[in-house]
């Protein structure tokens, strides 16, 4: 199975002038990430606005970035749904346009209880034959999971080996995911990669974070595997307050990206597709900011 490790962004999805998806300018951001140390991208993600995708558009997406990355980093597609048959279907779909791996949020518009969560995560992990992550994201889902349900999935479905922990505070469940996993379960760090000196501490495998933040985290995480804990840590702290102004909210976090990606000529527009939170007059002189910053020192 393909194996997943570093920094992988989660892709913004880039809509044009006409609120259409812009496949050029989605070409452009996988290339850009790849330039800036990302070791696979993710799309179709929460903050990829994947759930504001029609099913083509869906579709759509996922191809033109198997199309782009051509073989040389895993490409991980988000794949689930409200119902246990749409997110297998999904998964099913993106597994034939060339997705490497899953990414899998819970369904969370009726809340599962721990068998339905096993029934939902098995079958989607016996639909596909590719590495399947589990996404644990309480606070936008509601679905509280735990280190033993996903040790027990992962003992009995070949295809789950990965999670990405969103919930905080996430230390301890990022230990004891990999306590209990015995092996057969890596962790990636979640909710923005606000825990990433921690999390590289216990030994996850990465992060995925927001695209316009993919050079921070790969260089943190080469740094602390190179030994320079120290180095890693005062590069982290360097942009701490932007990752923590950006992880305001996910409009905050999205917004500020696809704001970047603009500034920096990948994107034609930064619009996101409604319903959006809009910034204020504040907030954007204070994204801006941040922007013109890093833009200046690069």
């Amino acid at each position: 199975m393909t194996t997943l490790r570093g920094c992988i962004p989660i892709l913004c999805t880039p809509f044009g002038a006409d609120n259409e998806v812009d496949l050029d300018s989605l070409a452009r951001e996988v290339e850009w990430v790849l330039a800036e140390g990302g070791t696979g991208v993710a799309a179709l993600a929460i903050a990829s606005e994947g759930y504001k995708l029609t099913e083509p558009e869906r579709d759509a997406v996922a191809r033109q970035v198997v199309s782009t990355v051509a073989g040389r980093v895993p490409v991980v597609i988000s794949a689930d749904g409200a119902g246990t048959a749409v997110a297998v279907e999904r998964a099913v779909r993106a597994a034939a346009l060339g997705a490497d791996a899953l990414m899998v949020l819970p369904p969370y518009f009726v809340k599962p209880d721990a068998a339905a969560l096993v029934d939902y995560y098995t079958r989607v992990g016996r639909a596909v034959s590719i590495p399947v992550i589990v996404q644990d994201a309480p606070q936008l889902t509601g679905v509280a999971m735990s280190p033993p349900l996903w040790a027990a999935l992962a003992r009995d479905v070949d295809t789950i080996r990965y999670v990405k922990a969103e919930g905080t505070p996430q230390g301890k469940t990022l230990s004891q995911t990999l306590a209990l996993g015995e092996g057969r379960l890596q962790v990636f760090c979640g909710w923005g990669g606000l825990g990433m000196i921690d999390a590289l501490q216990r030994g996850t495998a990465g992060s995925m974070p927001a695209a316009n933040f993919t050079r921070l985290f790969a260089e943190v995480q080469a740094l602390h595997e190179a030994g320079q804990t120290d180095a890693a840590a005062e590069r982290f702290a360097a942009e701490l307050p932007f990752v923590l102004w950006a992880m305001q909210s996910i409009d905050y976090s999205v917004t500020a990206a696809k704001r970047e990606l603009h500034r920096r000529g990948v994107f034609a527009t930064a619009n996101l597709r409604q319903p959006a939170v809009a910034l204020d007059d504040v907030s954007l002189r204070q994204l801006d900011a941040f922007i013109e910053a890093r833009v200046a020192n690069t």
